[in-house]
């Protein structure tokens, strides 16, 4: 599985930047405001810190690319039975056609998953207990399965933080935490977030304006 090529924007500036080849600069950037290339750049460094960790990205410029791509990941991996408490996500599986849900998620091999916000500066997926159902981490299916849309895409914990504080007012979620891939470094643990030994999957939504 890897990384979808066929979008020129996001992903092929994120294409150069594994190349090695150098970013286009901005010009004429008046002060105070914020440039295209900023917010490319903090999608990229998402990209790059997630994947960096052993996180599996796939790019959906549209729903049917997320729909394709679920199919490819139970396939591949021989997914036979998944969990999902998000009726949005839900929906998603629906159209994917799998359709072999399971109630209980200690029953399941994938978990799948909404979230609330995805950290640039550490690539971290934030999640709450609602996403996790109040669960430890450890009780949960060995296959992470998040879709997330690129608007939720952060620079740093604290504008994560701030987010959730406004999403939910004076409902705040308990369990937030961030969590990566498996991959263990000196520059991961420096970045924070809980390093995950799941395999961890993340489809990336495109937001239709």
């Amino acid at each position: 599985m890897s990384v979808s090529s066929k979008k020129i924007g996001l992903l092929g500036k994120f294409i150069n930047v594994l190349s090695g080849k150098p970013a286009e600069s901005p010009v004429n950037k008046e002060p105070g405001i914020s440039t295209d290339s900023e917010k490319d750049s903090t999608d990229l460094t998402f990209v790059k810190n997630f994947t960096a960790s052993g996180g599996k990205f796939l790019y959906c410029e549209k729903e049917k690319d997320a729909l394709s791509f679920l199919g490819s990941i139970a396939q591949e991996s021989g997914l036979k039975s998944f969990f999902c408490n998000d009726p949005n996500v839900q929906a998603i599986l629906d159209n994917a056609e799998i359709r072999n849900l399971t109630t209980n998620p200690s029953d399941a091999d994938a978990y799948c998953c909404s979230c609330e916000f995805l950290i640039s500066f550490n690539g971290g997926i934030m999640i709450t207990s609602k996403q996790t159902m109040g669960k430890k981490l450890t009780e949960l299916p060995e296959t992470f399965i998040t879709i997330a849309r690129t608007s939720q895409i952060m620079e740093n914990l604290r504008e994560g933080l701030t987010g959730i504080r406004n999403k939910y007012q004076n409902d705040i979620p308990s369990q937030i935490t961030t969590i990566k891939g498996p991959i263990k470094g000196a520059a991961n643990e420096e970045a924070g977030g809980a390093t995950c030994s799941k395999e961890i999957y993340l489809l990336l939504l495109e937001d239709q304006l």
